[in-house]
């Protein structure tokens, strides 16, 4: 018997049951499926909602595979400011390039006056 690569541990959940948990994910909310969270789906409250259906306990770094294998990612989300003025993002970019480029140029000016010594 000449096994190319060693299969792994089986599956806790069927093809089915991780269908099932694909769609849960896919077309609801942690809340329309009975958790008080009002926010997205994370890895708890996934690995939660597993425990509750078909009594299978998941650890976070499990969970994240299941959803790998599912085609999902993982993913921080990011804020952005409701009440955001362009003008004054704009205005920031534009102070900060001109920091960041004074912080360069300095920089490389000490670095020529030491290699002059």
């Amino acid at each position: 018997m000449d096994l190319q690569h060693s299969p792994g541990r089986p599956h806790r959940l069927t093809a089915e049951q991780e269908q099932q948990v694909a769609n849960v994910v896919t077309f609801n909310t942690p809340q329309d499926v009975g958790f008080p969270a009002n926010m997205n789906w994370t890895s708890p409250l996934v690995r939660d909602y597993i425990k509750q259906p078909f009594a299978v306990t998941y650890s976070d770094r499990g969970t994240r595979g299941l959803f790998y294998r599912l085609g999902f990612s993982c993913t921080r989300p990011t804020s952005t400011l409701a009440k955001a003025d362009p003008a004054k993002q704009a205005a920031f970019r534009t102070d900060f390039e001109v920091v960041k480029q004074h912080l360069i140029d300095s920089r490389l000016t000490a670095f020529c006056s030491k290699m002059s010594r």
